[in-house]
């Protein structure tokens, strides 16, 4: 596109400035503060109200014999800390018009920003920014504002740049510095200067906020002991319940919401910010027409309040109901054209709806009035390479691949997802709204671009929004320490996803949509969604599971998050169990009218949660109770190590008989000691107590090893097998399987490693070729096609014999025109290939 190399200049222009924020080798903070003059007075109010110190802030402000104008510029700062606009514009004003104060320029024409006064705004900063003369630190650093107001970013980092250090800003400048950075997206930078702050000035209470956004997608402990300690120092700051209220929402706490905006109230009363999360908090609660209200009233103050319908926005996403989201910010987009974030929301929200023509207009909007942020950067280059895809088109899905993966993938995930959505049509009596459009991503960091703007996603295989899907390909498996997945069980468990979202009027809650696709992944093949099934059992042997009543929260921990998926999946096959799907179609209907966890499932199952609680545990014991005992750590083992010499393992299998871990720990000591017939014992009764153990190290892997040791190929192939039921997606298993079974010549276990190898690395030629011809052999030719088309997409290691192979598939099938030209591709590779001959005069001789 020809706007990319200007967008990688721009963002090589960003990082090198961001950069620059990395504070220096040197500690920089002040142990005492300097005595109030009438030339410092400014600045001492600032550093109270930064401190939440607004009594002191007052009184300095009040009780100083500094001249008038400078008197006025300090009372004006506390009465905007304390959202008393009216006070502070007739403070501010005449000192603005008359050109005697710089901080009366800057904090009229922010106000007046704020309010939605933007020419009268632009005027008072403009006429700062013109005063080049006086480049001293402290007009520098309002100069730095004033730009970064104006949205000129480049000039602000510029500035920001120059301030250097000083003795009563540095904190606020720092924190400043930090808030561009964050609402850019660049959050390491961000956070250098949040620390550089809070160095400065341990006790600046919005450098702790600052961290603590930061930090929180990463580090949430941290985050939350950055928050409190902002509120240890200013219990009554407004922006630390501003920020109380966000994570309050986040958990779905909106009765503590809206007690920390009440405090908001109190302590700054009327402004947009309030406003704006007031209404998110309403649009949360269902009272979507008290919300919009709510909005409309302040726009009817302020006709450029953009960050209300923002909000409304943002929540609505958060909800999964992006056509909303993306109506609120084209409402936005009407308010204020030159919004920058609003154009950039509705770009994102217009991507997950499927739109991407239209997001790539407003992304483009977006740009040029931001070209420095990272997010709307990544989604506008992820677009380019999108636009480069193989788009195909089946029943109600749209798939895009990367082009030199569509041959291989599209005839395998059709089908498949032609199947899903048959099965889930009839299981849910749900049609979903499509067009679905499916994404697969051959680069982990673009998946990540897709799913939330910025890479370095960790973990997640795929996503759905409701209509659209984007998922990892399977390709990125031959990246240097990406483990092997299946991406298959990624494409039922998505489009699961869709159906449980849209049934639901998007209103399921997290923990039920994550269950409900990860049974499902059960129910079509036994060993996917199951793959923490002895973690499961560990944590159930340590009275450390969540319960229904305690999955919602595990949800919110990002260490608990792949235990929850497990569990949420497992009470979610006890409803099923118990209730049928019936049960929990119902359930989902319940959630669609607004119900939530106690009154949808008094309303699908007549029951409580404290009941279902019950009936979860219950099953749960009948279930994994076994297995959790043959899991539970040794009790005889007082420092929870378990000892590694065949003595002591002995000694400790006669206390302990029925412990997997030490049973296997005894196997495979006695194997590496050159005891295998001892280690077997040992091994097998592991591999009955927990014959879903995964890995190389687990009792079937270990006892192949052995058997292999000793020549019993059949029984190692046994073992393989056995291994791969539940480990899916081991293909180094798999591929040993494979040498076995040709050393064998069986042909069942070959073919059974073949599938497991193609189904998780299907851009293996060879083995998509041996199928082939496995399954011409045996008369299956629909097989045969689709194993053809991939190994000749792939470039086969004989592709004459995969032409031959490809014709006689289609003279299976009595497609002879098809097996005509598949022969004669295959006698251009080997024009004396007899067989190739003899095909192609079956095709002819046969009639077309």
């Amino acid at each position: 596109m020809e706007h990319s190399p200007r967008r990688v200049l721009l963002l090589t222009a960003m990082v090198c400035l961001a950069l620059a924020s990395v504070p220096s080798a040197t500690p920089w903070g002040q142990s005492t503060d300097p005595p109030v003059t009438a030339d410092t007075l400014v600045a001492h109010v600032r550093q109270a109200l930064g401190r939440g110190a607004v009594a002191r802030a007052r009184t300095l402000a009040t009780t100083t014999e500094a001249p008038a104008d400078v008197r006025n510029v300090a009372a004006a700062l506390v009465d905007l800390f304390e959202g008393k606009t009216t006070e502070a514009r007739s403070r501010l004003e005449p000192l603005a018009e008359a050109g005697a104060s710089a901080d009366a320029l800057l904090e009229l024409g922010l106000l007046d920003l704020r309010m939605g006064r933007r020419t009268e705004g632009r005027r008072w900063l403009d006429r700062l920014l013109q005063q080049r003369s006086d480049m001293t630190p402290q007009n520098t650093f309002r100069m730095a504002r004033a730009a970064y107001a104006l949205g000129d970013i480049r000039q602000a980092h510029t500035l920001f740049q120059r301030v250097g250090s000083l003795p009563l800003q540095l904190a606020e400048m720092e924190t400043a510095w930090g808030d561009m950075l964050f609402e850019r997206y660049q959050f390491t930078d961000a956070a250098r200067s949040y620390r550089a702050a809070v160095e400065a000035d341990p006790a600046w209470v919005r450098a702790h906020i600052g961290l603590s956004r930061v930090l929180a997608p990463e580090d949430p402990a941290t985050a939350a002991a950055a928050l409190a300690q902002a509120a240890t120092l200013a219990p009554e700051h407004p922006d630390v319940w501003l920020l109380t209220a966000e994570r309050a929402l986040r958990t779905e706490d909106r009765a503590a919401a809206t007690a920390a905006l009440d405090k908001v109230a109190a302590a700054r009363p009327g402004t947009y910010d309030e406003t704006a999360l007031r209404a998110a908090v309403l649009y949360a609660s269902r009272e979507i027409a008290q919300a919009e209200a709510l909005v409309a009233n302040a726009v009817a103050t302020n006709p450029l309040f953009v960050d209300g319908y923002l909000s409304l926005g943002g929540e609505a996403a958060w909800a999964y109901r992006f056509a909303d989201a993306a109506n609120y910010a084209r409402q936005a987009v009407s308010l204020d054209s030159e919004h920058p974030k609003a154009h950039a929301d509705l770009g994102l929200y217009l991507m997950r709806t499927g739109d991407e023509a239209t997001a790539r207009t407003e992304l483009e909007r977006a740009f040029r009035l931001d070209p420095f942020n990272t997010v709307t950067f990544n989604l506008l280059t992820l677009l380019d390479k999108i636009e480069s895809f193989v788009e195909v088109e089946s029943g109600p899905f749209i798939f895009k691949f990367a082009k030199d993966e569509a041959a291989v993938l599209a005839p395998y995930a059709l089908p498949l997802a032609d199947e899903a959505y048959q099965v889930f049509s009839e299981r849910y009596g749900f049609t979903p709204q499509g067009p679905i459009l499916i994404e697969m991503f051959t680069q982990p960091d673009d998946f990540a671009v897709r799913t939330m703007g910025l890479p370095g996603l960790q973990g997640a295989l795929g996503a759905c929004f409701g209509r659209v899907i984007a998922m990892r390909s399977p390709i990125t498996i031959r990246e240097k320490g990406v483990a092997p997945f299946s991406w298959q069980g990624t494409l039922w468990h998505e489009i699961a996803h869709v159906f449980s979202l849209q049934a639901s009027d998007y209103k399921v809650p997290r923990w039920l949509t994550e269950g409900i696709s990860v049974y499902e992944e059960h129910r079509y093949n036994k060993a996917w969604g199951r793959e923490l099934t002895l973690e499961f059992a560990r944590r159930l042997a340590a009275k450390s599971t969540f319960g229904v009543a305690g999955l919602p929260n595990a949800f919110q921990r990002p260490h608990d998050l792949s235990l929850a998926y497990f569990e949420a999946s497992v009470l979610t096959e006890h409803l099923v169990l118990t209730h049928g799907d019936a049960g929990l179609r119902a359930l989902l209907a319940a959630y669609a009218d607004g119900a939530k966890d106690e009154a949808a499932f008094a309303k699908a199952f007549g029951q409580s949660v404290e009941a279902i609680e019950q009936s979860f545990a219950a099953f749960v014991q009948t279930q994994y109770g076994d297995l959790a005992r043959a899991m539970a750590p040794p009790a005889s083992l007082k420092d929870g190590n378990t000892p590694s010499s065949i003595e002591a393992l002995t000694a400790l299998v006669e206390k302990e008989p029925d412990s997997v871990l030490v049973r296997t720990a005894l196997g495979r000591a006695l194997m590496e000691g050159g005891k295998p017939a001892e280690a077997r014992v040992h091994l097998e009764r592991a591999a009955a107590r927990a014959p879903m153990a995964r890995g190389d190290a687990s009792p079937h892997a270990l006892l192949s090893t052995i058997a292999a040791q000793e020549g019993d190929l059949p029984r190692a192939m046994q073992h393989l097998q056995q291994l791969l039921t539940w480990h899916h997606d081991n293909v180094d298993a798999a591929r040993r399987l494979v040498a076995m079974a040709r050393t064998t010549k069986d042909a069942t276990a070959e073919r059974i490693a073949l599938r497991v190898i193609v189904d998780v690395d299907p851009f293996e030629a060879e083995a998509h070729a041996t199928l082939a011809r496995m399954a011409v052999a045996d008369k299956d030719f629909e097989t045969a096609l689709v194993e053809l088309q991939a190994a000749l997409a792939l470039g086969p290691p004989n592709a004459a014999e995969a032409h031959a192979d490809l014709a006689e598939a289609y003279l299976g099938l009595g497609r002879k025109d098809d097996a005509r030209r598949a022969a004669l591709k295959a006698l251009e590779y080997g024009p004396t290939f007899a067989r190739a001959q003899d095909l192609l005069l079956a095709a002819i001789g046969g009639g077309a």
